[in-house]
């Protein structure tokens, strides 16, 4: 009979001792967007180098490299011997695409976007968004958010990013 009291005091001990070891702690802390400011964002720019790439999906000539949490560089193959940057989609929150046809589906944060490309993928314009599809990115670490950083957090933002302390 001792045993179950002796295990619930050590818990209760264990409870009121602090909750400091029980706080996750990540190497990372998250950026936040607004969300108009993250939907805005998405364009076609010039092709710029490559620092973070992710997944590659190749559709005919084109090699289509995500650029981790901010794009997808869009790349001329036509030619394997050199291949030819053409552009890049910045895309917040990007860690994965696929595509059918000339329309590329992409995370947008925890959005999915269905992006639909011009010849020669010289354009671009979002033809759907579903909101909030995905969960929110948990950091490279995989902890959440901390309370305090969620307590400051600006109204109607996304985190689309995590960067290293």
């Amino acid at each position: 009979m001792k045993k179950p009291h002796l295990v619930l005091l050590l818990l209760a001990v264990l409870f009121l001792s602090g909750s400091d070891i029980y706080e996750p702690y990540s190497d990372y802390k998250p950026v936040f967007m607004y969300r108009t400011d993250m939907e805005n964002a998405v364009q076609l720019h010039e092709a710029r180098t490559i620092e973070n790439p992710g997944k590659i999906y190749l559709k005919d000539d084109y090699i289509f490299v995500n650029e981790k949490y901010s794009g997808v560089h869009i790349i001329d193959n036509s030619n394997p011997i050199n291949p030819v940057k053409i552009g890049f989609l910045q895309i917040d929150g990007c860690i994965d695409i696929a595509m059918k046809g000339n329309v590329l589906y992409a995370d947008n944060a925890v959005d999915l976007i269905a992006v639909k490309f011009g010849q020669e993928y010289n354009s671009a314009e979002i033809t759907e968004r579903v909101r909030n599809v995905f969960p929110e990115l948990r950091s490279p670490d995989g902890w959440y958010i901390p309370w305090e950083v969620e307590q400051a957090r600006p109204e109607n933002s996304i985190v689309v990013k995590w960067i290293k302390n």
